[in-house]
């Protein structure tokens, strides 16, 4: 007996080669978030303001871009300075792949967003994340989605009144 299970033989059988941990991979990390953060921050430029105020339209872009930034900065600090722990699980092709999978479902919903209305992009864009993050059956593939839309049109659209 080689002390692997014949259920661990199978899952590793059929899994993608995993990522080694690394410090790379971690600086990496934050290199990713900082480029996000950078990014928010130049579009929100393209945002017109209808009205000068300290809360307009180009407040949340701006309060997500810092933050973005300070997080990647706090990344990379951690990566540079703290130790690899040994026992670390390398990263699997099966949670690459699922990143992957949950960033493009991102960007095609904001792409969606542009060309329709909130509700049709926001339902199928969240049973997407369910489905890809392991979720299965009725419950989670549509009862979840259609409430947790349902709920963010009545906060945001109805009660707050912003444009979706």
């Amino acid at each position: 007996m080689s002390g692997v299970t014949e259920q661990e033989a199978a899952a590793d059988a059929g899994a993608p080669p995993a990522l080694p941990a690394s410090r790379a991979r971690e600086l990496g990390a934050a290199a990713v978030v900082l480029a996000a953060g950078i990014g928010v921050l130049l579009a929100r430029s393209t945002i017109v303001a209808a009205h000068e105020s300290e809360l307009g339209p180009q407040w949340w872009p701006t309060v997500l871009g810092v933050a973005l930034i300070v997080g990647a900065v706090a990344l990379g600090a951690l990566g540079l300075t703290r130790p690899s722990a040994p026992d670390e699980e390398p990263a699997s092709g099966h949670g690459v792949a699922q990143l992957v999978a949950v960033l493009a479902l991102i960007v095609g919903y904001g792409a969606a967003w542009y060309q329709l209305h909130f509700l049709v992009v926001t339902v199928p864009l969240i049973a997407g994340l369910v489905f890809v993050t392991g979720g299965r059956g009725v419950r989670a593939l549509l009862v979840f989605p259609l409430l947790t839309t349902a709920l963010l049109y009545v906060i945001f659209g109805l009660l707050l009144r912003v444009p979706l």
